[in-house]
């Protein structure tokens, strides 16, 4: 195996060092459609779709709460779920929260699991990858694990990606205008990305941009349809329009904290909502204007 392939028909082990550092990696390579993509998570899809796209990836929240996407902390329900996707898809699993099933079931419990289901793989076009929490196996546990598991490493992306995966570095250098952090004040969270030229979009690049500002919250539906164009250039010119708004979005936004630091509490509520709908731009400024 290359530090970039799996070899099919195996598990692998992934020790955990940051959400978005993994589940960046499965939402790059979930653009490939000839796999399936199986996520069980430790986060509800909710706060998953800050990272990946719900749309290509099969994602299960592992918790004892009975809500719809969600599985039990239970080696037999997981057991199931791997054995029925390897009958009928190929593709990749990432399986989280093994510290949880140890601590529930017993290494050796789960130990056994990890051996049942590389059997399961054998000559089967599926690998898994178990994330793990450092440090949670004694040597003996750890050196046990790695004879069933291998560990494995997540590949370097290309400059591109990284670029476009790193929100700090997508901010604008204009000075006026920059990204704040979440607050609950209710103040902007909101930031001014960095332009893509013509000759550096695609649709992957695209993909991403509208992702990141989906979480941001905004609505950018209207650039969705330059995902499914034929023509890159038409493609671009639909990505190009919405980024426009954004941008307004993002300075009208920047506004409303102002008001905000002056008591117009509900004022910014109402205008808010609007401007992160890329909506009534000329009334939310002239309302602006108003109470400036």
């Amino acid at each position: 195996m290359t530090d970039s392939d799996f070899e099919i028909g195996k598990t692998y082990t992934y020790y955990h060092e940051s959400d978005p550092e993994f589940l960046g990696y499965i939402d790059k390579i979930s653009v490939d459609n000839d796999r399936h993509y199986l996520l069980v998570s430790r986060l509800p899809q909710r706060r998953l779709l800050e990272h990946i796209d719900l749309d290509r990836v099969e994602t299960y929240w592992i918790t004892t709460q009975d809500v719809a996407g969600s599985i039990h902390p239970s080696l037999d329900q997981l057991e199931d779920l791997l054995s029925k996707r390897v009958k009928n898809h190929n593709g990749i699993a990432f399986i989280e929260g093994i510290e949880w099933l140890v601590s529930l079931h017993g290494f050796s419990n789960v130990l056994n699991f990890v051996m049942r289901v590389k059997d399961t793989l054998h000559r089967k076009s599926w690998s898994v990858i178990f994330i793990v929490t450092p440090g949670i196996f004694s040597e003996i546990e750890f050196a046990k694990w790695g004879r069933q598991s291998v560990a494995w490493t997540i590949p370097k992306r290309d400059n591109i990606s990284e670029i476009i995966d790193n929100d700090s570095d997508l901010v604008d250098s204009e000075p006026e205008i920059s990204e704040k952090p979440l607050s609950e004040d209710g103040t902007s969270k909101l930031a001014l990305l960095i332009r893509i030229p013509r000759e550096g979009y695609s649709k992957e690049i695209a993909r991403r941009r509208i992702l990141q500002w989906r979480r941001m919250g905004l609505d950018v539906s209207e650039a969705e349809p330059a995902l499914y164009m034929e023509s890159d250039d038409r493609g671009y010119e639909i990505y190009k329009s919405v980024e426009t708004k954004v941008r307004t979005a993002v300075e009208l936004d920047n506004r409303l904290d102002l008001l905000l630091e002056k008591g117009f509490k509900s004022d910014v509520t109402k205008l808010r909502f609007r401007v992160r709908q890329l909506t009534g731009f000329d009334e939310v400024e002239a309302r602006i204007n108003e109470l400036v």
